[in-house]
């Protein structure tokens, strides 16, 4: 697919581009896609499904014919290569050098989520092993993992098009397209890349689409109703500006955006914020402008996802020997960047099913999350949420969390479920680098071609007692289970995060004054109108049938 909307021009053309000035109220763009159909006005089943690489059978086939051992796509692959990265990096950050004063005194590191364990769960299959991420815990499509759907066929559709997969309409839609992938090989894997967009005129053809949610929706994504209030309005500045947006994404997305191109070979990403109700603005990011945010240059960034994807594949080919032709759960965590561990489970599909069950039904996690991650309210309007640390990362540590689990009378670890029946295996991985033969813990940025830089690491295999491990395991897998806890839309101001009741208070005055319709005065710029004049001309209309009727109202 291509853009549609006349949304060409944003790939050739660097920075923010505005849906609509916000002094002459022009439109830059189509302003069809201003606002945004809500998930119960569009029909997802019309669209392409997703297919899992366990379930990708031209996928694994192709692997056994190359003699492949691991399949895998960017979606399952990216959060442990990132995790990889943490441990080969020497603790590098992103460089948010360029941004504004606004942020000078703000971390740089990458974000939690970013850092929280990762789980995979590699399916056995006649000798290949696919890698599907693993969801025990997201349970639940977020509204911005159902958004993403639907705006990434709005921005590659005309008016018309789109108006087809409307709940109204869709019944019109005879046909759902193949998806496109693009698959490469690399050491013992093939994995799978979906093709989102493509232009020519780029220097490597394609481009990865990304919707963007705004800062007050990440936040607090159990509240968008809400947090569709707040505006992205200015391009720089702490809140509502573009710039907050980007540099939430070099810490937080950037990594893995870089890694999902790498993989697809494609030349960088479109991004279009907005925040669930209606869209702000349009900004193309290549890869290289990534490189340079996340490894100082694109020399750099091709030797470390090299040796990263070189690192997955010893190391999963470890795993796999110990438990041989098994479905297993393998985690990484990063915890302690200077000695990353892995923790490797054996799965049980049936008793999983029933536990996944219980916890989708009870929720039964809530409550240690409240527990472990709570904001005191003692002061809590008073506090700066600028001060110390960004809002966005945790500053509880792993002992932290122990000791407020130990002061409860029930152990909440003891509701997870994990299969004991195999033995738990935990490791713990020594890394360091060499760069140009001296050994090095500092982070490495190549800057000539002659530079060489190699990975030193040794796998160690704890020797605990079974029930040690399993009990630390499971520590761990609350740890996941509780990141993906938010705060609820009628949790009470003062039990909230500073920043969150911020960002509530932002979202809320703007609510008041919120349209969700169009103005009813559009002026569209010439250039723009030119753009769609020609769009439409090539478009070909979709003819309706003689007697048009929706299936389902017939008899």
């Amino acid at each position: 697919p291509r853009l549609a909307h006349g949304l060409e021009r944003v790939l050739f053309s660097p920075g923010v581009h505005l849906l609509q000035d916000p002094n002459s109220r022009v439109y830059n763009f189509d302003p069809y896609i201003r606002g945004i159909t809500q998930p119960d006005e569009f029909d997802f089943d019309k669209l392409t499904p997703y297919i899992t690489s366990s379930k990708d059978l031209t996928l694994t086939e192709y692997a056994r014919s190359r003699k492949k051992r691991f399949v895998g796509s960017t979606s399952s692959m990216t959060h442990i290569l990132s995790h990889l990265y943490f441990a080969i990096s020497g603790g590098k950050q992103p460089d948010i050098s360029s941004l504004s004063m606004a942020f000078a005194d703000q971390p740089a590191r990458f974000t939690r989520g970013m850092r929280y364990p990762a789980s995979i769960a590699l399916r056995y299959r006649d000798g290949v092993y696919s890698i599907d991420a693993d969801k025990s815990f997201d349970v639940k499509d977020s509204i911005l993992s159902v958004l993403g759907k639907s705006l990434e066929k709005l921005l590659t559709s005309t008016p018309s098009e789109f108006e087809m997969y409307k709940k109204q309409n869709s019944w019109k839609v005879k046909e759902i397209p193949d998806e496109n992938y693009h698959y490469v090989e690399a050491g013992e894997f093939v994995m799978r890349s979906q093709l989102d967009c493509r232009d020519d005129r780029l220097p490597r053809k394609t481009f990865d689409l990304k919707t963007r949610g705004s800062l007050a929706v990440r936040m607090d994504i159990q509240n968008h109703e809400v947090s569709k209030g707040y505006q992205i309005k200015t391009m720089k500045g702490r809140l509502q500006s573009f710039e907050r947006e980007y540099y939430d994404m070099a810490r937080s997305a950037f990594l893995k955006y870089n890694f999902q191109t790498r993989i697809g070979n494609m030349d960088g990403i479109f991004v279009a914020y907005h925040n669930t109700a209606r869209m702000f603005g349009f900004q193309y990011i290549s890869r290289r402008e990534m490189d340079e945010v996340i490894f100082g240059n694109e020399r750099t960034g091709n030797h470390a996802f090299k040796m990263i994807l070189l690192l997955l594949g010893n190391l999963l080919r470890t795993v796999t020997d110990q438990y041989p032709k098994k479905d297993l759960r393998v985690t990484f965590d990063s915890f302690a960047p200077q000695q990353p561990q892995m923790w490797v489970e054996v799965i049980d599909d049936e008793k999983e099913a029933i536990a996944l069950q219980q916890y989708q039904e009870t929720g039964q996690f809530s409550t240690a999350a409240t527990a472990a991650t709570s904001t005191p309210a003692a002061n809590a309007s008073d506090a700066d949420p600028f001060a110390g640390s960004d809002p966005l990362d945790s500053k509880a540590t792993e002992n932290d969390l122990s000791e407020d689990m130990s002061d409860m009378d029930v152990d909440p670890a003891d509701d997870i479920y994990v299969n004991t029946e195999h033995p738990i295996l935990h490791y713990t991985m020594d890394v360091f680098s060499t760069l140009n033969g001296q050994d090095t813990g500092e982070p490495v940025t190549l800057h000539d071609k002659s530079d060489t830089w190699t990975i030193n690491w040794k796998l160690n295999k704890s020797t605990w007692q079974p029930d040690v491990a399993a009990e630390r395991y499971k520590q761990l897998r609350l740890r996941q289970s509780t990141y993906f806890e938010r705060a609820a839309p009628d949790t009470p101001d003062e039990e909230l995060s500073p920043m969150v009741k911020i960002l509530r208070r932002i979202s809320r005055k703007a609510m008041a004054r919120y349209r969700a319709d169009l103005p009813s005065k559009r002026i569209v710029s010439p250039a723009t109108i030119k753009i769609l004049k020609k769009q439409q001309s090539e478009a070909t209309p979709s003819q309706p049938p003689s007697h048009p009727q929706d299936p389902a109202s017939k008899p």
